[in-house]
């Protein structure tokens, strides 16, 4: 008996947004200009296209399940404010899950 297995390679990851209030890009944009800085805005959006290009490159920590059951992670834009995010590496889709500070990305403080 043997069995097979496979690496799937992504060559274009999509992002989808699953943020309560930001569900498409456009209201992304629209949540991270109202709730952060245009210097924030800016690394947020510098962390994305990473993200976007290679997911596990940034994936240091698994931090359990998404609720599809792909691994979460998170990426660090400043000290204190983190993406956290999940793969599905299936479909070749980043799923951007939360924004914010430590405290509101992991529920408490480091």
């Amino acid at each position: 008996m043997f069995s097979i297995s496979f690496i799937v390679v992504c060559k274009k990851w999509e992002l989808r947004f699953s943020i309560r209030k930001a569900r498409d890009y456009r209201e992304f944009m629209e949540y991270t200009a109202d709730n952060f800085s245009d210097k924030l805005v800016m690394l947020i959006l510098e962390k994305l296209e990473l993200l976007r290009r290679d997911p596990l490159k940034y994936a240091r920590e698994k931090l359990g399940r998404d609720k599809y059951n792909n691994p979460m992670f998170s990426i660090k834009v400043t000290g204190d404010i983190r993406i956290l995010y999940s793969v599905d590496q299936k479909n070749c889709i980043v799923f951007i899950w939360e924004i914010g500070s430590h405290k509101k990305v992991y529920g408490h403080d480091p």
